[in-house]
């Protein structure tokens, strides 16, 4: 028994250990190994370090004790991981081959400007370690806190889950300057359970359920990850700050975003509440994630199940997206500039800068508000079933594929409301209004042709307006940064074709119905008198040609029976019909005569 104990018993095999440059620094008050372990003089099975202190940049991790197990490195291997020499602290990571490894409180300080964070981790378990990589790593609980000028933040996580971790790669983006490095691997799967964010004065508090995701990939920055974090924060702490320096916070920026990338990250069960003076309210979002370009898949971020409420409103939303969006452009375009200061910029160079957008889509968002800031007790209700838009294929900065669509936008038509077209709907008898807008656009680069797919406004109970085209010649140097080459490509410009299409689904009775009560009279004998006189109206207002002709007949044909009217024009000249055709015109009603128009009321 005696013998038994003495072997649990850890001499210390070094102690007082220190080396590193200027910006890392690793302290060890021992290293200490069990008496077993110590009698095998070329292994070291287990070992423990205490007093451990290492500072990385703005950060300095201190842990009383590090447990080593199933350690497969030999004596003078071990030795030389604490020596002074000049080897990275990735190289050294690298060497390392445990079973587990057992940190039982780790503190982390990092100072930023004003601002200082400190984090607690305990019981974090490490196994299966193999060359500085981690095949699982268990924190049980987190503890942080954030103090700047604006008091205090805490934040406190449980169980956090990590798998498969290369160490000496995550270390080496603090410490390598290197842009041009490729994006690595630095961790598999991740998990983060019951996280909760309040300020110190309890006004404002955050509960996310669980965040978790996996196939985190970086590369370094030209400054490090050290360097770069710590120019952001120096420089956006000023409060004045040059031309020079603003542009040298954006080039860095810059490169920092564009340093890491994601397989998934994603957060669920969220809710919050704000209880300062300034304002209250709470609110919850029932999914976030970010989901990675994988081939011709594009990245995307989503947001689900949006409920937010306070004293005098209320917002839902079913769920927002961002697809195919790309910063790309932005951060080619900053790395471009080469340190000029923005007030520099010239058209092109700024053109250079527009992201991506791709598509953007919400769905299912209703709006709960007071009238007016006058009218408390009078509400508003708006309801959007879809609100989607797409801008994507740049050239130049300027999208060629355009569209934007909204469907069933519904709301109710206040009585007391100033608006003139809402009290003119409120007068042929309308209490609410479901509406819906589309408008599609795309430039062909092989034709030069734009086709404007769908301009349409369609609303339930009253009608739909749809017009679609193609207009020809049209050049790359629409899209030209120099106003003057656009413009000259965009009088170059020829229409080829447009079709308009009219459909009544109620307006028009409802308006012959309150005219015809104005001016004491019936709905079908001013219908008559209308259907009579639009040819003559028409015939005064655009000449009475062969195309002013037809389309009196089919407007008359239209307001006689309101249905559907369907316009085609085409230009007789195969080239198209252009702006030059409008601006050298003698008459515009000689214009007629340049187009081929049918037309017909269904």
């Amino acid at each position: 028994m005696a013998g038994t104990a003495v072997m649990q018993f850890e001499p210390t095999v070094l102690r007082d250990l220190a080396f590193g440059n200027g910006t890392q620094h690793v302290a060890v008050g021992a290293v200490k190994t069990s008496l077993w372990s110590a009698a095998l003089a070329q292994s070291s099975d287990s070992f423990a370090l205490e007093n451990v202190r290492f500072t990385w940049g703005p950060l300095t991790y201190e842990a009383q004790r590090i447990e080593f197990t199933g350690v497969s490195v030999a004596r003078q291997e071990l030795e030389s991981l604490f020596s002074s020499s000049a080897v990275s602290l990735a190289d050294r990571l690298s060497k390392i081959d445990a079973k587990q490894v057992i940190i039982p409180e780790l503190k982390v300080t990092q100072k930023l400007g004003k601002e200082t964070q400190t984090s607690l981790y305990r019981n974090a378990t490490m196994s299966d370690i193999v060359r500085g990589k981690v095949a699982s790593t268990v924190i049980e609980t987190t503890a942080m806190e954030e103090t700047g000028e604006k008091g205090p933040t805490l934040i406190s996580y449980g169980r956090t889950t990590v798998t498969d971790l290369d160490l000496p790669t995550f270390v080496k983006l603090f410490e390598t300057k290197d842009a041009s490095a490729p994006l690595s691997r630095i961790h598999g799967a991740f998990s983060i359970e019951k996280v909760d964010v309040t300020d110190a004065g309890g006004n404002y508090s955050t509960q996310i359920a669980r965040i978790n995701g996996r196939d985190l990939i970086a590369r370094p920055t030209k400054d490090s990850w050290n360097g770069t974090i710590a120019l952001i924060k120096e420089l956006s702490d000023k409060e004045k700050t040059s031309p020079e320096e603003e542009t040298r916070i954006l080039l860095t920026a810059a490169d920092l975003l564009g340093a890491f990338d994601a397989g998934l990250v994603e957060a669920t069960g969220i809710t919050f509440k704000d209880d300062s003076k300034e304002s209250k309210g709470t609110g919850s979002v029932a999914r976030v994630a970010y989901t990675g370009a994988t081939g011709s898949q594009p990245a995307e971020v989503r947001v689900e199940g949006i409920a937010f409420k306070d004293t005098n409103a209320s917002l839902k939303i079913g769920s927002i997206s961002l697809t195919g969006f790309s910063i790309t452009p932005t951060l080619n375009g900053l790395k471009a500039l080469e340190g000029k200061p923005l007030t520099d910029l010239d058209h092109a160079a700024v053109r250079s800068l527009i992201p991506t957008l791709g598509t953007l889509r919400i769905t299912d968002m209703s709006i709960d508000a007071p009238a007016a800031e006058d009218k408390p007790n009078e509400r508003v209700s708006v309801v959007w079933g879809l609100m989607e838009v797409t801008a994507d294929k740049p050239l130049n900065g300027i999208p060629t594929n355009i569209r934007f669509e909204q469907r069933n936008v519904s709301m109710t038509l206040s009585d007391s409301s100033d608006d003139e077209l809402a009290q003119q709907l409120q007068a042929l008898g309308y209490k609410s209004i479901d509406s819906s807008f589309v408008l599609a656009a795309t430039w062909n680069e092989s034709t030069h042709e734009i086709a404007i797919k769908e301009f349409s406004m369609d609303t339930k109970d009253v009608g739909s307006v749809r017009l679609t085209g193609l207009i020809g010649n049209v050049s790359p140097d629409l899209f030209s940064p120099d106003e003057a080459t656009a413009s000259a490509a965009l009088i170059g410009a020829k229409a080829k074709s447009a079709n308009v299409v009219v459909e009544n689904r109620g307006l028009v009775e409802r308006y012959l119905a309150k005219a015809a009560k104005e001016e004491g009279t019936t709905p079908e004998a001013l219908q008559k008198m209308y259907s009579g006189a639009t040819p003559l109206v028409l015939s005064s207002m655009i000449g009475n040609s062969e195309q002013s002709r037809t389309l009196g007949q089919a407007i008359a044909r239209f307001i006689e029976k309101p249905g559907k009217l369907t316009i085609e024009a085409q230009p007789k000249n195969p080239s198209g019909f252009g702006v030059m055709d409008v601006m050298l015109a003698s008459d515009p009603k000689l214009l007629l005569e340049k187009l081929k128009i049918t037309a017909k009321a269904e």
